[in-house]
């Protein structure tokens, strides 16, 4: 009786954990990109955008609890960049 109440127990934490890292998956800064990405189309037109790490999402909008929003519907792109910017930046970040 005892182990039947520990493992359901044990089924119950694990479901949430499991859920509440879902739920701040599609929650903070990038969700509010995507919101953005669709502010001017309309449901099931193309949209794209980037985040902060060189990563460009391709999806097209859609509903997600009323709100219109990129939903990504290809996999993650890496965008190069330009290497001279990034020597231009870290020459002005060096400290003597």
């Amino acid at each position: 009786m005892l182990i039947m109440l520990l493992k359901r127990t044990l089924f119950t934490v694990v479901t949430l954990l499991f859920t509440t890292t879902l739920v701040q998956a599609h929650s903070g800064p990038l969700s509010e990109i995507a919101v953005k990405a669709c502010d001017v189309k309309s449901r099931s037109q193309s949209c794209q955008y980037e985040d902060g790490h060189q990563n460009l999402y391709i999806g097209s909008c859609q509903y997600m609890s009323e709100t219109l929003m990129c939903v990504r519907n290809q996999p993650i792109q890496k965008i190069e960049t330009d290497n001279t910017n990034e020597q231009d930046t870290a020459e002005e970040h060096k400290h003597s």
